[in-house]
């Protein structure tokens, strides 16, 4: 590599490799990796028990601590705010597909094919905000972070795909429709 700038780009790409190592080998870091092992441990144990309202309090704290505590940019801002009005979304459709006569119009509502899944059922704002908020953490996942964050990323996806399962299965009883069985 002839070019300077090109040179010094690598000797600080290499420096910072060494630094990052040198940093994960000191006592603070080892602590907030402890730290995010419990929150691992604790978002395990949220999405063993599938409990909707669980999953999704769960996640509004963290979307909220994220927002006022790790936000740089005003992209980011705006992602997590539309993270919380989507959770707030979740919430408003689990009070209205508690109650089947209620549903009803949602279902009504939604009968245009594409607003329907393969199993006919609507994909009201509920579901869109699953998805939503699923690939928000996919794209999460894709950042710069720890294995450790990896791995808490990783587990509030599988929360919240255990969530939406839950979700739709209120669908189906607020519908009065049998749900398919499960493959064995």
């Amino acid at each position: 590599m002839t070019d300077k700038l090109l040179l010094s780009l690598a000797n600080a790409s290499a420096a910072e490799t060494n630094l990052m190592a040198e940093h994960g080998a000191t006592p603070l870091a080892k602590k907030i990796t402890t730290t995010r092992q419990g929150m691992l441990a604790d978002l395990k144990a949220i999405g063993a028990t599938k409990d909707l309202e669980k999953i999704i309090e769960a996640e509004k704290i963290l979307v909220n601590r994220d927002l006022t505590d790790h936000t740089n940019s005003p992209k980011m801002a705006s992602s997590l705010k539309e993270a919380q009005n989507g959770l707030e979304t979740i919430e408003e459709h689990i009070g209205i597909v508690e109650n089947p006569a209620e549903y009803q119009t949602v279902n009504k509502s939604d009968s245009l094919k594409k607003m329907r899944d393969r199993r006919d059922l609507p994909k009201d704002g509920a579901r869109q905000a699953f998805r939503s908020h699923d690939t928000r953490l996919e794209n999460l996942d894709a950042g710069r972070v720890s294995d450790t964050e990896k791995d808490i990323i990783q587990q509030r996806q599988k929360n919240i795909r255990i969530a939406e399962k839950e979700y739709i299965n209120r669908q189906y009883k607020a519908l009065g429709i049998e749900p398919p069985k499960p493959n064995p």
